[in-house]
């Protein structure tokens, strides 16, 4: 009797013990379902996945199986596969070759060839560059004609099940492996001198590849501003509409719109910067494929994929993930096309552990609305790119909430606050936020939160999402 008196009190703060640690998870798991019950997400359907990278063990989840459209939280898929497959270390080249002799007299008695390499950063300052390199050749003229040549990647220009009314503006840039400034021409719309005349239109880097139509007036310094930058489809025409008061000032681009055929218009301004250079191109601007036994003149080098991969997930740039997608293709297939870098991505993910069968791929984005992936696949992919060689390079390219990209304006005054690293998601009537966050103690959870056909406008959708963070963020 004795010794059985001893047993129980011994074993009765152990099952106290117990019974606390499972309140404890019972109240954390409805303090989640009770935030998800949000009356504005009435009618939708939401999947969660919480796992703790420390135990390996799942903490919440919710539908973890089902798919659902991620929207751009399938960069985190393009952006992992590239820092897997490529490296941190690995560039894109831009070159330019000559295909004939250069005379005595500076000329080039041949073409000029633009190749590119796919970078998705390069920028009229590189084109800059690479003319006065040709210029320090000697070289004043060109007989013949620029060709660009962009043959690395094929010529599918958008991608599957992108809406057609996106296709102006910045977010659905075509696809190219000659691009420049992102494939967008910066838009600036002034007031004219005086109420009644026609407003003032810039565009950036000026260029006679693009045309402007421009019927915007000005309107009285009390006027409110209304002014639509689009672009007419199929053609290189930007269409400025309504109105813009005196005195308003153009400090900021109205919009950022899209040209066809980026490698001509990369040409185009490639022409202009040589002129600035006082190199004359006597022939026009073609497509082309670069002949064999061209010289090399100039090569220009892109930063890093280190130091690419925050230019993709901190502000979310769909072109970016779509240049990484062919790339991967061209890199480790030898064939430059989305459904080649699929294929990479697709071994990669089989690979680590995903469900294939729970996953559909059709972009590098997430613009498209054919993108389906599960909540517990995108957790599985977190969890693998925690423990990755380089894996301080993926959580560091990722937004901080409070602090930077797309979670800037997020979680300010939390626990979550500068806590939480994730990439954001958003096409219409999707919201996603997927990443890390520490809990109290420094465990570190990956989660995966999608939200799919909800009616209710976007940013009651990320309200939810950032108490579900912070709620993480606050565990012990």
């Amino acid at each position: 009797m004795h010794y059985r008196n001893l047993f129980c009190r011994a074993l009765l703060p152990l099952l106290l013990l117990l019974a606390t640690g499972q309140l404890q998870a019972n109240t954390f798991e409805e303090r989640i379902d009770a935030l998800l019950k949000d009356p504005n997400l009435n009618h939708g359907i939401q999947g969660v996945v919480v796992k703790s990278l420390k135990t390996g063990r799942i903490i919440y989840e919710r539908n973890a199986d089902l798919v659902f459209i991620p929207a751009s939280n399938l960069k985190l898929l393009v952006g992992a596969v590239a820092l897997d497959r490529l490296g941190p270390d690995f560039t894109y080249r831009t070159t330019v070759y000559a295909t004939g002799r250069i005379n005595s007299r500076g000329v080039l008695e041949g073409d000029l060839v633009l190749k590119g390499g796919g970078d998705p950063v390069l920028n009229t300052d590189a084109l800059a560059s690479l003319a006065k390199q040709i210029k320090s050749k000697g070289i004043s003229k060109i007989a013949g004609k620029l060709l660009v040549d962009d043959n690395y990647f094929d010529n599918q220009r958008l991608g599957w099940g992108w809406s057609w009314d996106d296709i102006p503006y910045y977010y659905s840039a075509e696809i190219s492996a000659l691009n420049l400034n992102r494939n967008v021409v910066d838009v600036y719309v002034r007031p004219g001198r005086t109420v009644g005349s026609r407003a003032i239109v810039r565009i950036d880097p000026p260029t006679n590849y693009v045309k402007v139509d421009n019927s915007a007036t000005t309107g009285g310094p009390d006027v409110e501003k209304n002014v639509r930058v689009d672009r007419a489809l199929g053609s290189n025409t930007i269409r400025v509409r309504g109105t813009v008061p005196l005195g308003a000032k153009a400090s900021a681009p109205e919009e950022a719109i899209t040209v066809t055929e980026p490698a001509m218009y990369a040409g185009h301004v490639f022409r202009d910067r040589l002129a600035k250079e006082g190199i004359l191109v006597i022939g026009g601007v073609e497509r082309g494929t670069l002949p064999e036994g061209a010289i090399e003149l100039a090569v220009h080098r892109s930063a890093p994929l280190s130091q690419i991969l925050p230019l993709l997930m901190k502000p979310s740039d769909n072109l970016i993930a779509e240049v990484l997608l062919k790339t991967l293709g061209a890199a480790v297939k030898g064939q430059g096309t989305t459904d080649a870098g699929i294929e990479v991505e697709t071994e990669f993910c089989r690979q680590i552990g995903m469900d294939v069968t729970a996953l559909k791929i059709v972009d590098g984005s997430g613009l498209s609305r054919l993108n389906f992936i599960s909540p517990s696949n995108l957790v599985v992919l977190l969890a693998y790119m925690y423990g990755h060689k380089h894996a301080s390079v993926y959580i560091d390219s990722l937004p901080v909430a409070g602090v930077d990209g797309t979670l800037r304006n997020r979680m300010k005054g939390t626990a979550a606050e500068k806590n939480v690293r994730a990439k954001t998601g958003y096409v219409s009537r999707v919201s996603s936020l997927s990443g890390y966050v520490n809990t109290r103690s420094g465990e570190a959870l990956a989660f995966a939160i999608l939200m799919n056909n909800h009616l209710c406008t976007n940013s009651a959708a990320t309200a939810v999402q950032n108490a579900i963070c912070t709620t993480l963020a606050e565990l012990p």
